[in-house]
């Protein structure tokens, strides 16, 4: 057999298999020899698609006999960072590590210190946790990977000041854009939400400094929702979830460190995941029948040779992870993660709509006899190996996990003999491309569409997209004879309602140890409180973790059911020399900036469709100093951005004027002067406060809605009235409701930003 046999001849399946899996042009045979290590059993299991290594042991089991430094995990949890600059950096140094053995990294940045807090060093304070994430999103980007791109996740702390800046972080779309970002969320926090109660953040640094805010908790979780809404980030990551139900709950010696950037595997300091997935869509007997029924005796025995297979990998593996301290944590813990991939094809071949009553029945049954067969495996392999070094029996035995098992007596009375060979078994990875190289639904996801585009950038080192058309619908037809519509049962993931999505997951996280990547698609028209109410019922439904992606959110997904490119319009790159001409149908935000002379009107005018600087105005108040110097300034700055000069590198370039003396001596007296310490230096700022509130501005009202001379949108300017409602800002009575959001004409504060 060849692989192209094996893959039935898909283009973007063989693509797949040569360009990420198959080594110096090894033949399909060979390759079976090389990821099986020889082993009969499991070169039959791969050749029915039965079973399949996650993508690191396909690409990379053996090559070491080669020479090459490379791992067989997909990915690790570095320690959290500790808040100093020797810990960053060291942090910084292990990622290009782990990155250029071919592991991917999660990091959690709570115990950096958060913004304005005194450093003893010549910054005199802080930039915050947030600045250093995007110094680990650079690092990311800068170690290759052949075949894939480098993965990192970055999570913080409910409690940690930095809070609301981490989750507005994305909304930069130039921002960390090498990273998943996630929030920890506690119990406590989301009972606050219940209640609509204030919430504390706080944070104690090294010297005993404290630095606390208070936040309404319900409006930092609709803050999330917002986020979500436009950028599918951040995450939600339920912690007490994640740290109370699983089989080390009861091992004080044991604590998570962080997730892997996939967020299917909660790890400790330096541990890592080795994945394989069961293809479920190979166990349905008689499919689209009605006498369809699933192999449990095939599944059962696929399962044992799955744990068996992946504790091989994980043991011959042990000297290659990148770092000593993963080697330590593997060897002490040994973390396997077993997952599934094609539960939408193995109910579509049953006839039950995924997400349907009928359906979580089936996932129970399914699930929990797959968590049956791998404890019972590591059992048998403890029982013949040994347990993991780290084991404490007596706490492994009254897990949470283990537990809600109900296995029999005599079985629990041998792991509290011999314990486990493993400390975590189970996990739902996305095995996008494992899935979509076999021609299954991934992971335990429906299908996204049963034809769509894919967008990879990897496989031929360009942008590709590839037309994909689901196999299930050729099986179907082809056993059936049906070439009519489709059944009911085949369900796309955008037609089903996302809490029936909630349900299906809860369903799979009670027989699963670690935990579930997977991401509920929702419609181009969903709002942002449908996203909250997702998000909350998530956390009620006792969810590890959610992930939301809005179709046409101002982030492009990999996958597209249309042409149509990110909605976010972009500005073309212009020829070197090219000066742009501002028209009149621009729109103008000012500033009255507080200089070391007196007042000074800054007045800057935007393009209505991108929001890009294109010219300003600068003028005197109180001032005194050269009118004429204002002008030049304000001309120069004006060219510099018709020019396609962006309102940061003019920032940068002004910044470098140094420190006026009269603006010392106002700040150092009166404490009234704008930020900056020259007045050039306070233009800038000022200029770069405005741009932000201009992408928000667009953000808020699409640019075909704007009418250019005035600034807000047209089927809006009606509503323009006082209502008496006090701004929260300015405390002038003067709010307004206008396109769902609610605004101060007097001092610009909306609720969409706050």
């Amino acid at each position: 057999m060849t692989a192209e046999e094996w893959l039935n001849h898909n283009q973007l399946s063989v693509d797949i298999w040569n360009k990420k899996y198959c080594y110096n042009n090894e033949s399909f045979e060979e390759w079976l020899d090389r990821v099986s290590n020889k082993h009969e059993e499991l070169k039959q299991l791969i050749r029915e698609k039965k079973f399949l290594f996650g993508g690191r042991i396909l690409a990379n089991r053996g090559l070491d006999k080669t020479g090459r430094r490379i791992t067989t995990s997909n990915c690790y949890v570095l320690p959290m960072v500790e808040d100093n600059i020797e810990s960053i950096f060291h942090t910084a140094a292990e990622m290009a590590r782990t990155f250029s053995y071919g592991g991917g990294v999660g990091i959690d940045v709570s115990n950096l210190r958060p913004k304005g807090a005194k450093v003893n060093n010549a910054a005199k304070s802080t930039s915050g946790c947030t600045s250093f994430m995007d110094f680990f999103s650079y690092v990311t980007g800068l170690i290759g990977q052949a075949g894939r791109r480098g993965a990192l996740m970055l999570s913080i702390s409910c409690t940690h000041p930095d809070l609301e800046e981490f989750i507005n972080l994305k909304s930069d779309l130039e921002k960390c854009t090498k990273a998943n970002i996630s929030v920890r969320i506690s119990d406590d926090f989301m009972h606050a939400v219940e209640g609509n109660k204030d919430w504390k953040l706080s944070f104690t640094t090294d010297t005993g400094e404290v630095i606390e805010r208070t936040v309404n908790a319900k409006d930092v979780f609709k803050l999330l929702a917002k986020r979500n809404w436009e950028m599918a980030e951040p995450g939600i990551l339920f912690w007490d979830r994640i740290s109370n139900y699983n089989m080390l709950n009861k091992d004080n010696n044991f604590s998570y460190a962080g997730v892997n950037p996939c967020s299917e595997e909660p790890l400790p300091k330096y541990g890592s995941c080795l994945l394989g997935s069961i293809n479920l869509a190979e166990f349905v007997k008689e499919p689209f029948t009605d006498g369809a029924y699933i192999d449990f005796d095939g599944l059962d025995d696929a399962v044992a040779k799955s744990v068996v297979a992946l504790n091989e990998v994980l043991l011959e593996g042990m000297k290659l992870h990148p770092l000593k301290g993963q080697q330590d944590t593997v060897y002490n813990w040994r973390q396997i993660g077993l997952g599934t991939t094609g539960l939408g094809d193995m109910l579509i071949k049953l006839g039950v709509v995924y997400g349907s009553p009928q359906s979580i029945g089936i996932i129970n049954e399914v699930y929990k006899q797959i968590a049956i067969d791998a404890v019972e495996c590591s059992l048998m392999l403890a029982k013949s190996q040994g347990c993991y070094p780290m084991c404490n029996k007596e706490a492994l035995v009254n897990s949470s996990f283990i537990k809600h098992l109900d296995l029999p007596t005599e079985t629990l009375k041998e792991i509290k003999e011999y314990g486990l060979f493993n400390s975590q078994l189970l996990t739902c990875a996305p095995n996008g491309s494992i899935g979509t190289m076999i021609n299954v639904s991934t992971g335990v996801e429906p299908y996204f569409a049963f034809s769509y585009n894919r967008r990879t950038v990897s496989l031929n080192d360009e942008e590709t997209v590839y037309k994909v058309d689901a196999d299930i619908v050729n099986q179907y037809r082809n056993i059936t004879g049906n070439n009519g519509e489709l059944p009911d049962y085949f369900i796309s993931s955008q037609s089903i309602n996302p809490f029936n999505r909630i349900k299906v997951q809860a369903a799979l996280q009670s027989w699963i140890d670690a935990a579930i990547s997977s991401t509920i698609n929702l419609p181009e028209s969903t709002t942002v409180d449908e996203i909250y109410e997702i998000y909350y019922q998530a956390w009620k439904a006792g969810l590890k973790g959610c992930t939301i992606y809005r179709d046409n959110c101002y982030r492009q997904g990999i996958l597209g059911t249309s042409d149509k490119s990110n909605s976010k319009l972009k500005v073309e790159p212009m020829a070197r020399g090219f000066i742009r001409k501002a028209d009149d149908n621009c729109i103008g935000l000012k500033r009255t900036l507080t200089t070391g002379c007196g007042t000074l009107h800054c007045t800057a005018y935007f393009d209505p469709q991108t929001g890009e600087l294109l010219e300003i105005y600068l003028s005197k108040g109180s001032s005194g100093g050269c009118n004429n110097y204002m002008v030049g300034l304000s001309r120069m700055i004006s060219l510099a951005a018709r020019g396609g000069v962006g309102v940061d590198a003019i920032l940068d370039q002004l910044k470098s004027c140094g420190t006026c003396p009269s603006y010392a001596v106002r700040h150092a007296t009166k404490k009234d002067t704008s930020i900056g310490s020259c007045c050039p230096v306070a233009v800038g700022n000022a200029l770069k406060e405005m741009y932000k509130e201009m992408q928000e501005r667009l953000k808020c009202c699409p640019p075909q809605s704007i009418d250019t001379k005035v600034g807000i949108p047209v089927e809006a300017k009606m509503e323009l009235k006082k209502d008496g409602e006090e701004c929260p800002q300015c405390h002038h009575k003067t709010l307004i409701h206008q396109s769902g959001c609610v605004t101060c004409p007097d001092c610009g504060w909306t609720r969409c930003e706050n």
